[in-house]
């Protein structure tokens, strides 16, 4: 009885040891994934850092360009802001002068019909108390 128990055990221990292979042979095959996917995400990393940095680059470009056309945009604004305070000070400068005629006009005025109105007055003491004219004798 015990040979047939040590050929009973040796036909367990045969079951058991290809159970194991087959179990080690699916660990292999698991493992053989595992380190394709391990590569092939190592590949997807090196792609998206590639693009990562490409991307960088262009942000940096335009930045650049942004900044340079802001800076046109103030030079721009600057000497337009010169050329409309040189037009407004002109015409600052015009109406000046046209308020300045205004007021010489009226008070021109104001003098002539004053004297309009007074020569009457004036006429009318002159001719009242002419001037005595010394007569030859």
């Amino acid at each position: 009885m015990t040979e047939l128990t040590q050929e009973t055990k040796i036909a367990i221990l045969e079951e058991r040891i290809d159970v194991y292979e087959k179990m080690m042979s699916k660990i292999d095959a698991a493992i053989e994934k595992i380190s394709e996917n391990s590569q092939n995400i190592s590949q997807m990393l090196a792609i998206h850092n590639e693009k990562i940095d490409q991307c960088n680059k262009l942000d940096d470009v335009i930045l650049k360009m942004v900044e340079e056309i802001k800076e046109d945009s103030k030079e721009q604004h600057d000497e337009i802001k010169k050329e409309l305070n040189g037009r407004i000070d002109t015409i600052e400068v015009k109406v000046d002068n046209l308020s300045q005629f205004r007021w010489k006009a009226l008070g021109a005025l104001g003098l002539v019909t004053f004297a309009l109105a007074a020569f009457p007055v004036i006429k009318s003491i002159i001719l009242v108390n002419p001037p005595s004219i010394v007569q030859p004798k």
